[in-house]
């Protein structure tokens, strides 16, 4: 018998979006109901799949204690007057409440994620990062810190993946950017997010070729 850890489904079809001219946000996770639906996600309170039409602009709103990421995943994205491409994320700090501008300086939409954190680890700081997606079929580091360690990775069709944890007592959050896969007897497609706790390690297999998805380990202490 397959063991069953605690898990909850984040269905794609399910996500809150918010629209204005040019620009276009899906969230898995929403602000508003953060102690009742993310309590077992540790810090993190804030997924966002969002779109800028060409040449838009975009103010976001940053929490006191929080860390934030932007990680294009088509085109690039402009902050504070320098580009953030693919292959690169950024690392945002925010000790208080303030807000940040993200531009689309091409002329095609590009998409990108917003991850947030609820933290005030004092090592932390502004900084770009970057990471090599020639590799397939490998789960490639994007960032690692005392709130959470994440990976990004890109399979082949039917590859089967065995993850394990580094800490036993933490948890997964998984999000799939393209394609379908299988967790624990469970169909995730695009869009698609599934938490976990009470595991020490994970597998899936990819259902689809280029199937890409990202996965975050998080302290749920």
């Amino acid at each position: 018998m397959i063991k069953q850890h605690p898990a909850q489904m984040y269905l794609a079809t399910a996500r809150k979006q918010r629209q204005t001219k040019g620009y276009n946000c899906w969230s898995t996770l929403s602000i508003e109901n953060y102690q009742e639906k993310t309590k077992d996600l540790g810090s993190l309170f804030l997924f966002n799949y969002q779109i800028l039409a060409p040449h838009q602009k975009s103010t976001m709103l940053a929490q006191a204690d929080c860390l934030y990421y932007i990680l294009p995943l088509y085109g690039g994205i402009e902050y504070q007057n320098k580009l953030i491409a693919t292959e690169k994320i950024e690392q945002i700090v925010s000790n208080k409440e303030t807000s940040f501008e993200v531009s689309n300086p091409f002329d095609e939409n590009m998409s990108f994620l917003q991850i947030g954190f609820k933290t005030n680890e004092p090592s932390l700081e502004n900084k770009s990062l970057e990471f090599d997606f020639k590799e397939k079929n490998k789960l490639i580091s994007l960032f690692k810190n005392n709130t959470a360690n994440a990976f990004i990775a890109q399979f082949d069709g039917r590859k089967e993946v065995h993850y394990q944890l580094q800490n036993k007592e933490n948890g997964i959050f998984v999000y799939i950017i393209n394609g379908a896969f299988e967790f624990e007897n469970r169909l995730l497609e695009s869009g698609d997010a599934l938490s976990l706790k009470e595991t020490e390690d994970l597998e899936w297999e990819s259902l689809s070729e280029n199937a890409m998805l990202l996965l975050i380990e998080i302290p749920l202490a």
